[in-house]
């Protein structure tokens, strides 16, 4: 039993559970060197809270503390600018004070970004992040020399476009390769003599009237399904193949007047 002169304070020693202690009496300390803390008891009767008055463990240090909960601060007067602590209602007071339209007048707003370079919509999924714009947001003075307007705009290096399906004939933008698909479509194949028009019309001998002169030429030749009966004189026609009136007579009545003949052979006999 302790004397009138003692106190006697529960311990509990390194190695032991950590937290404070399940229950003390009215006013019995504890020590825990696990968490470097004094409770006491606090309270009536025996049935007292357990508090913690003392120790490291207890109270924040004052180099680096780990706050826990809630902790509060008095709120620094607007302006201030210096290693105090800072409230939300300070950070709240001082982002209201921003005076944003100042802050924003040499950047995009957004009618004219919209009608000039880019809108709100397209913006961040197609054209600008944060992380590739040229610091934050694009300038007035950076949009206009690194991104293409709208109306008109003069592109540099090689730029480049979805290449539009065969036979498209809007406007569209044509690539290379659409042309090249055209070219290609007319070519059809044709041999490397005539692929070109300078070619062709070569070929047909630079005659803006081909079809014209070629349907003449036809019509003044013999029709094969005729056999020479379409010869305009036939006389003169034989006359030229060197033939003699011997060309007309029947052949059972060949009449041969003058000449010699020798060496044919008439149904087994000579004549």
């Amino acid at each position: 039993m302790p004397t009138d002169n003692e106190i006697r304070i529960k311990r509990r020693t390194l190695g032991g559970a950590s937290g404070a202690p399940a229950s003390l009496l009215q006013s019995e300390p504890a020590w825990s060197e696990v968490d470097q803390i004094l409770y006491i008891g606090q309270g009536t009767g025996g049935s007292a809270s357990v508090v913690a008055i003392a120790g490291p463990g207890a109270y924040a240090t004052l180099a680096s503390p780990a706050l826990t909960g809630t902790p509060t601060a008095p709120t620094a007067s607007s302006g201030t600018n210096t290693t105090q602590i800072a409230t939300t209602a300070f950070v709240t007071a001082a982002v209201a004070a921003v005076d944003v339209s100042s802050q924003l007048a040499n950047y995009l707003t957004t009618a004219s970004a919209s009608s000039t370079y880019l809108t709100q919509s397209n913006a961040a999924s197609t054209y600008l992040t944060q992380s590739n714009a040229s610091s934050t947001y694009l300038t007035q003075s950076s949009a206009s020399s690194t991104y293409a307007p709208l109306a008109s705009p003069t592109f540099t290096g090689t730029p480049a476009a979805p290449t539009a399906t065969s036979g498209t004939n809007t406007t569209q933008v044509a690539t290379t390769a659409f042309v090249q698909a055209a070219i290609s479509g007319v070519i059809n194949g044709a041999p490397g003599a005539l692929d070109t028009l300078k070619e062709l019309a070569d070929a047909l001998g630079s005659d803006a009237s081909f079809s014209t002169t070629v349907t003449n030429s036809i019509a003044g030749k013999l029709a094969k399904a005729s056999n020479l009966s379409d010869l305009t004189d036939a006389s003169a026609a034989r006359t030229n193949l060197g033939l003699g009136s011997i060309a007309t007579q029947s052949a059972s009545s060949v009449n041969i007047t003058g000449g010699t003949l020798s060496g044919v052979s008439i149904n087994g006999g000579t004549f």
